[in-house]
């Protein structure tokens, strides 16, 4: 088994400010056995030791950061490892999706047919209150930080659909295109989204951090900055080169709307 980076990660701070482990242990307030454990892996600090740990080493949060994705598997913060919250946190978000046209931006007919067919054990109350409830989250992150959307899906997405639904959901996306803050991409029939497998969301948030969540049947995988973001990243650039450019875009989904 691969050890957590985070044991070494104290070593290398204490030694790096010329301390010994029993004046680091002295400083914050436990015990250098204690502190030996934590150094060689045996025992995990608590949160509180390991934000004093970081102060008196002058860390930056770089140790903590650490610590968290040891404990959680991601250094984002508990609270936003909830997809929904890490949306009302973004000022600017990605999506692909490699067969739909992303739930934010569904119409409510859209919406409708997605749920029909993803939860048929729901009955019509239920289908309706979540196609309510997926309809008004726009709109709430737009009173909150109204972030930058970029959405890549495929001209399918929109022609896999009934005629009526087809030109409700083109309409809608022309409309939120109209304002500036949504661009849609669209990928050309005839071509696909390779090596996307699954929706793929991600996030600039308020802090300047980033985060991404990839949608798979059973729920999201939530990444931090830390892990495997660069790969996602490289993901979205070539999805939007094989995309068309946002003007013809807007030109097809006028087309689809009518």
């Amino acid at each position: 088994m691969v050890q957590s980076p985070f044991p070494s990660q104290i070593t290398k701070w204490r030694e790096l400010r010329g301390l010994t482990q029993r004046q680091l242990a002295a400083r914050i307030g436990t015990s250098s056995s204690s502190l030996c454990r934590w150094e060689s892996g045996e025992n995990t600090p608590k949160r509180d030791h390991v934000e004093k740990l970081d102060e008196l080493l002058r860390a930056s949060g770089r140790l903590l950061k650490v610590w968290e994705t040891q404990t959680s598997g991601s250094s984002l913060p508990p609270w936003m490892q909830d997809l929904w919250r890490l949306k009302e946190e973004a000022v600017h978000i990605e999506f692909l999706s490699p067969v739909l046209v992303p739930g934010l931006l569904q119409s409510p007919g859209y919406a409708r047919i997605v749920f029909e067919h993803g939860q048929p054990l729901a009955g019509p109350a239920e289908i309706d209150d979540l196609v309510s409830m997926r309809c008004a989250r726009y709109d709430r992150l737009r009173e909150r930080n109204d972030p930058e959307v970029v959405a890549v899906f495929p001209h399918s997405a929109l022609t896999c659909v009934p005629d009526e639904v087809r030109r409700e959901q083109a309409a809608h996306l022309v409309s939120l295109g109209r304002r500036g803050r949504v661009r849609v991409h669209l990928v050309p029939e005839g071509s696909a989204l390779i090596g996307i497998t699954s929706p793929l969301l991600l996030c600039r948030l308020v802090d300047g951090s980033r985060a991404a969540s990839s949608d798979h049947v059973s729920g999201n995988v939530l990444y931090d900055e830390t892990i495997g973001f660069d790969r996602l990243s490289e993901l979205v650039k070539r999805a939007l080169g094989s995309a068309l450019p946002l003007e013809q875009s807007m030109e097809v989904l006028e087309r689809l709307s009518t």
